[in-house]
């Protein structure tokens, strides 16, 4: 049980480094002016909000592999922390991490829709965390402060709202606060796969 958990934690710590790298490449191509087969759909709607003639009309529905890959990444962080999430509810701990997985064949078969699923997995796991006190609260609070940033301002707002540089800017709060929570759940994951091989 215990090596099992140490391996998990250690994909999950992998998973959730490898997801940081691609998100600070992605905002890095922002911060250069460089459009790149590396940014993600939520580089898509800064930049859309940032600067809309950068971005192709059909850049949001174009099917991403890149986009998939993360999802299926985010899937694994998720899992890593099934075990400590759902002390209180298992309920809310296995919406968490199926909805990453049930995004994917979502996002395949529209093109457009499931990727805000990783966000809401997100939110879900981040209340979940400051819960059952998984890792230090900024954990928690950081992933909350992401995931709604993100979620209602760049998913929904820039579908509901003119683009501005007032969305633009909470999505790139939110985008920041995003890569500090993915650093800090790959550091408490790496953790608690050192303390599972002691």
């Amino acid at each position: 049980m215990k090596r099992s958990s140490q391996w998990l934690s250690l994909a999950g710590g992998i998973a959730a480094a490898t997801l940081f790298s691609a998100f600070l490449i992605g905002i890095l191509g922002v911060l250069l002016s460089r459009n790149a087969a590396t940014d993600n759909w939520l580089v898509i709607l800064l930049r859309l909000n940032l600067q809309p003639t950068s971005v192709a009309p059909n850049a949001l529905t174009t099917l991403s592999l890149l986009d998939v890959s993360l999802m299926l990444l985010f899937g694994l962080v998720m899992a890593s922390m099934y075990t400590t999430l759902s002390l209180r509810t298992k309920v809310w701990a296995t919406i968490a991490v199926a909805l990453p997985f049930l995004g994917v064949p979502v996002f395949l078969a529209t093109g457009t829709a499931g990727r805000s699923a990783v966000l809401l997995a997100g939110l879900i796991s981040s209340a979940l965390a400051l819960r059952n006190q998984f890792g230090t609260p900024a954990i928690a609070y950081s992933g909350i402060l992401a995931s709604v940033l993100l979620l209602i301002v760049g998913d929904f707002g820039t579908a509901a709202f003119p683009r501005s540089a007032v969305l633009a800017a909470f999505i790139g709060i939110g985008y920041l606060l995003w890569l500090i929570w993915l650093l800090l759940l790959t550091l408490e994951l790496f953790r608690r796969a050192r303390q599972a091989a002691a």
